[in-house]
């Protein structure tokens, strides 16, 4: 009997170029053996990763998300929202693909080598975050800078990739720097408390395109993410020095904390801003971050 795989094609992610590897993902798959079945998401249509996982996810087994780490986070949401343990590959297909590089350990993977893993049904379970209502595969983060992924106009994506968040995020620099928030919370029992420019509740050995050797040692399964938290510079000096570090994916110890969590409660004088796995969040007061655990099974040679 065919293996029915479910591919899930994202065409606008990063530079589009999902559309232009469709037929060899088709072809490597039907070739050995699979039924493929393609949805395009198109959420103008009610055609997303969500709602299609909800409708037809039991009808396969396996998921194959062609596109960015966002179309990554809308699929996982769904099947833990679901309870669906279905195996899942990823080909990423995004400006930075961070959680890609975090899964496969290099900064480039191919169709074929994707395609095989799928082939191979050779899997691992990992962990995943949840905050609130829903669920993030890699990363959440609040303040200075983290909007960079999402305030990126699509046209500068599709034009220059990667180099387009660098650009944005260098204009960025003279607003955000001002950010601050003062912030107490617990991580595991322990109460802290302090005025922070941006906080990072990660998964990743890459955050916006950027490999900091604060989190190179993150794994995907062993049971805990990564906490970092950027203290708010005391003066204009410290405040344009620190902005050349975060660019250049680097940061002194004076101005970043960090601590390796299972379970994380914030609390906020005011609503702030999130962004999960890329995506924009909605405004919040008051989070609750959980490690779940091996959460979904998801296909690599690793």
């Amino acid at each position: 009997m065919e293996r029915r795989i479910l591919v899930l094609v994202n065409a606008n992610a990063g530079q589009g170029n999902v559309s232009r590897n469709l037929y060899e993902i088709v072809r490597l798959l039907s070739e050995n053996g699979c039924e493929v079945t393609i949805y395009p998401i198109i959420p103008s249509s009610g055609l997303t990763s969500e709602t299609i996982i909800e409708r037809k996810g039991k009808d396969f087994e396996s998921i194959l998300v062609c596109g960015g780490d966002g179309t990554m986070n809308h699929a996982i949401n769904s099947l833990a929202k679901n309870n669906l343990d279905i195996p899942i590959g990823y080909l990423p297909f995004g400006s930075t693909n961070d959680f890609a590089k975090t899964l496969y350990r290099r900064d480039h993977v191919s169709v074929r080598d994707v395609c095989r893993h799928v082939l191979a049904g050779r899997t691992k379970k990992y962990d995943i975050g949840a905050f609130n209502d829903r669920y993030f595969n890699y990363v959440a983060c609040f303040g200075a800078f983290t909007k960079v992924s999402y305030t990126t106009p699509r046209d500068m994506k599709n034009a220059l990739g990667y180099g387009a968040y660098v650009l944005n995020l260098i204009g960025m620099i003279p607003e955000d720097i001002n950010y601050v928030r003062h912030v107490r919370f617990t991580h595991d029992g322990i109460k802290e408390e302090g005025d922070f420019l941006a906080g990072f509740v990660s998964n990743s050995i890459s955050v916006a395109g950027i490999r900091n050797p604060l989190i190179g040692d993150s794994e995907i399964d062993d049971g805990y993410f990564e906490l970092t938290m950027i203290q708010h510079p005391e003066n204009p000096l410290d405040a344009a020095g620190l902005g050349g570090e975060l660019l250049a994916g680097t940061g002194e110890d004076r101005f970043v904390r960090q601590w390796r969590v299972k379970s994380l409660q914030m609390e906020f004088d005011e609503d702030t801003p999130w962004t999960m796995d890329g995506e924009t969040g909605r405004n919040y007061r008051r989070v609750n971050i959980e490690v779940v655990p091996k959460k979904i099974s998801i296909y690599t040679d690793r």
